[in-house]
C-alpha cells in the first residue's frame, strides 16, 4: 500500500519530509519499517528509527541514513507498507487501498462511478469518483457515506441534489 511520498529533507541528520497519502499518516506513525520505490520501480526496505507528525507532513528518520546528502537522493520516491504491517482499524475506518476502484452507488440515482482518487482537506477526506459523464467529489463523512462494502465492491452514498449535476439534469 502506498502511504506517502518523500517531498524533501528535514534537518542535517538525514530526516525525510513525507507527504502522506490519505490514511497514510495513520499507517506511518505506527510503522516499524517501510519500502521506498525509486523511479525504476526497485524497492528498498528501511527500518524506521523515528516518526512524527509535523503540520500536514510526517517526518521520519530511517536506519542507515545519516546526513542530508544521503536523504536528498530519496526525494521523489514513494513510501509503501506491506498490507500485513498496517495497524488495525476500527469497523468504520478504511485505508485508501480498501476504497480505490469501488463502485459508488447513490440511494436515489443508482451508480455514480468508481473511486479513482482520494485527497485530504483540513476538514475531512474527499473521494474523487469518475464516470463517463464526469467527476464527482464526495466528502468521505456521514451522512454522505452510508455503507462501505469492499467485499461487494461498493460504497453506498446518499448525495444531496446539486452534488451530481450531470445526473440531476436527467
Amino acid at each position: 500500500m502506498e502511504v506517502g511520498v518523500v517531498v524533501g529533507t528535514h534537518g542535517i541528520r538525514g530526516g525525510l519530509k513525507i507527504r502522506p497519502m490519505p490514511t497514510g499518516e495513520l499507517a506511518l506513525t505506527a510503522a516499524r519499517d517501510v519500502l521506498l520505490r525509486d523511479p525504476t520501480g526497485q524497492l528498498t526496505l528501511y527500518c524506521i528509527q523515528h516518526c512524527t507528525s509535523h503540520k500536514q507532513f510526517v517526518i521520519i528518520c530511517l536506519e542507515g541514513l545519516h546526513d542530508v546528502d544521503e536523504a536528498r537522493t530519496l526525494v521523489g520516491q514513494t513510501l509503501l507498507m506491506r498490507r500485513e504491517d498496517l495497524p488495525g482499524r476500527t469497523e468504520d475506518q478504511y485505508y485508501w487501498c480498501d476504497l480505490e476502484g469501488l463502485t459508488v452507488v447513490d440511494q436515489r440515482r443508482g451508480v455514480i462511478g468508481k473511486v479513482e482518487e482520494m485527497f485530504t482537506t483540513p476538514a475531512h477526506e474527499i473521494l474523487v469518483v469518475r464516470s463517463a459523464d464526469g467527476e464527482v467529489l464526495i466528502p468521505a463523512i456521514p451522512p454522505f457515506i452510508c455503507q462501505v462494502d469492499p467485499e461487494a465492491g461498493e460504497i453506498q452514498v446518499d448525495l444531496p441534489d446539486g452534488l451530481v449535476p450531470f445526473l440531476d439534469e436527467i
